[in-house]
């Protein structure tokens, strides 16, 4: 792995979000008004159930989280596509594992940086927990991050190996992973046939660990535990996954035809 290649490539990265009004929206604005609207909703329900208005508060911070982890990291590589750069950007040597890397670190500092302006947001809205158990947040936001950034590789891949046009993959594909990740109800109220595969999704043991962090203060370690095994099967099985579609994009000229 070449640090300069990486280095350069998100400074174009960088130069590119600066520049284009639109991921400035897509980067800030969605996820900041989102934590705003529900935040007032906690404010409102406050005296009907205390638990309830911050519950769905610290769920939505957490989705949009992971919705900026993954699909920032696509749109940056869309970006090329529909500028017509990936040519150039390929024909400077860098590799495919450097070419996703760079895209991942760029996404993952974005994010990062629009967590904590999220946190201290709702912290206004009395979401004080993530503050007074810093050491759950950090591990909820560490498992959120990596099942991202393994569904980023896994997005990237399928939009290689299927095209262009389905592009759309990059901020559509993750929702249905988070409705089978039961983020705002426990797993017995989807069929029992979708609990098992909602038991396999990357993002369910955060939801879980995010809901009993505010009912209860706390979350057990089993469930951290569970959510790195499955987001270390996410990982390992999306590596080999982007390696094989983008060496197959490479071959059959479908790279070419995408820049």
């Amino acid at each position: 792995m070449r640090w300069y290649k990486l280095k350069a490539l998100m400074k174009r990265d960088f130069q590119i979000s600066v520049r284009a009004k639109w991921r400035f929206a897509e980067l800030f604005y969605f996820p900041l008004s989102t934590v705003i609207i529900w935040g007032l909703f906690a404010v409102f329900t406050r005296d009907f159930s205390a638990s309830t208005g911050l519950m769905v508060l610290a769920i939505n911070v957490f989705w949009s989280f992971s919705y900026l982890s993954q699909s920032n990291t696509n749109m940056l590589m869309n970006q090329d596509h529909w500028s017509g750069s990936l040519k150039q950007v390929l024909a400077s040597g860098i590799s495919e594992f450097e070419y996703i890397s760079a895209r991942i670190i760029s996404s993952t500092i974005m994010a990062l940086i629009v967590m904590i302006v999220m946190l201290f947001v709702s912290l206004g809205f009395g979401l004080g927990i993530f503050f007074e158990q810093p050491g759950i947040t950090m591990a909820l936001i560490g498992v959120t991050l990596f099942g991202s950034i393994a569904m980023s590789i896994i997005v990237a891949a399928l939009i290689m190996y299927l095209g262009r046009e389905y592009s759309f993959l990059a901020w559509t594909l993750l929702q249905i992973f988070i409705l089978l990740s039961a983020p705002l109800y426990p797993l017995t109220i989807l069929p029992e046939v979708l609990q098992t595969v909602a038991l396999a999704m990357p993002y369910t043991q955060v939801f879980l660990g995010v809901r009993m962090l505010i009912d209860v203060g706390t979350v057990p370690v089993y469930v951290f535990v569970n959510g790195i095994l499955v987001v270390f099967v996410y990982l390992i099985l999306s590596i080999p996954i982007y390696y094989l579609s983008f060496r197959r994009a490479r071959k059959n000229g479908m790279l070419v035809d995408m820049g």
